[in-house]
Formats: structure tokens, C-alpha cells, sequence
């Protein structure tokens, strides 16, 4: 790593495996020699609300576990219009990744606005970042037959594009160290197929 720290941003809506994702990178984090510091944020996640964790990795890391506005390295969103909320946390060219499938917000579901379509929001990202990566990752969690590890594909896919401070070897070895054995198999695919 070149700077001291290393910032990632995860967010999404309550039930798409957040803590799983923070869990994962902290664990694979310390494998790799590193410390790690989280936050996690709640807004009733039991229903569909926001939820939003922080992570700073490094050798030695002071202050805050919080991600202050422009310098997270990366962006984890498990939801199209979270990506879109999370971009003032990205540093400039950071990387952002995010799961295509949309979550409509009570808003649109009361018809009282509309959801953007992914192309907009994509060429909204585009204004922040140049490495925007769309995954969906539900429709290959899906296809794993276990939809909730759509947040290990966006892993496997932030791994293999050497966008985190670890390589796909520690990030296999935190998922087998941090998974319940009943959903291991999978969440190792799922790391695979991202």
C-alpha cells in the first residue's frame, strides 16, 4: 500500500449482507499483516433501510474508524442508487463496484418519484471515477442458488481487479474463516464467479 491507509466505503439497504462484506475485509485485512477499524451505520435496516459500514486498513492506523468525504479508495454498493449517494465519500478516481439490482425506495414505490435507470446512474459515476464497475451479482448469486451472497461476488470482482490491499489467496481464507459452514460452498463460488 502506498498511503498509510486504505478507505472502503460499503453500503447498501438493510439485508444484503453488509456486516458480511465488512466482516470478510476485516478478517482478510489482518491476514494479510494489516489492521483494520470499522463503523457501521443502521437506518432501520430491519425494513429496507440504509445501512452503511467504513473501513480503514493500514499497518498502523489513528483517528477515526470513520471515512471522511473524498477519501475512501474504494466504493462496495449493494444497491444502484446507494453507489449514487456513496460517490462524495470516493476519492477522485477510487474505484466504485455495485450490484445492479435496483431496491426501490418508499418514494418510488409510492409513486411519488421515479428510479433512475442504470445507465444515468452509471453516467453519473462516471463524473467522479473512471473505474466503475457494474456487476449483477444478484442474478449470479441466484444462479449459486443463494441470493444473499451477491455481496461476496462484488468481493471476488473488487479482488480480482487488485482493487483491494490483499490477493485473492487471503481473500479466499477470510471467507472460509468467516462464513457458516452451511453457506461456505457457496460464498466460495460466489468469490469465484465475481
Amino acid at each position: 500500500m502506498k498511503e498509510s491507509t486504505f478507505g472502503i466505503y460499503v453500503c447498501g439497504v438493510g439485508g444484503f449482507g453488509i456486516g458480511s462484506v465488512t466482516r470478510i475485509l476485516s478478517h482478510a485485512a489482518q491476514l494479510n499483516g494489516l489492521e483494520a477499524v470499522g463503523s457501521e451505520t443502521h437506518g432501520l435496516a430491519q425494513r429496507g433501510g440504509v445501512v452503511v459500514s467504513t473501513l480503514r486498513i493500514g499497518k498502523k492506523i489513528y483517528g477515526s474508524p470513520l471515512i471522511i468525504r473524498g477519501s475512501s479508495d474504494v466504493v462496495i454498493a449493494l444497491e444502484p442508487l446507494e453507489a449514487l449517494r456513496a460517490m462524495p465519500y470516493l476519492k477522485r478516481n477510487g474505484i466504485v463496484v455495485f450490484n445492479t439490482q435496483r431496491f426501490q425506495p418508499l418514494s418510488v414505490r409510492l409513486g411519488v418519484a421515479q428510479y433512475p435507470e442504470i445507465g444515468s446512474i452509471i453516467t453519473e459515476l462516471l463524473k467522479v471515477t473512471e473505474k466503475v464497475i457494474a456487476v449483477d451479482a444478484s442474478q449470479k448469486a441466484k444462479e449459486l442458488g443463494l441470493s444473499e451472497s451477491a455481496n461476496v461476488v462484488l468481493l471476488g470482482r473488487l479482488t480480482r481487479e487488485g482493487a483491494l490491499p490483499f490477493d485473492m489467496e487471503i481473500m479466499k481464507r477470510a471467507v472460509k474463516e468467516t462464513t457458516p459452514p452451511k453457506y461456505l460452498d457457496i460464498n466460495l463460488k460466489a468469490l469465484a464467479v465475481g
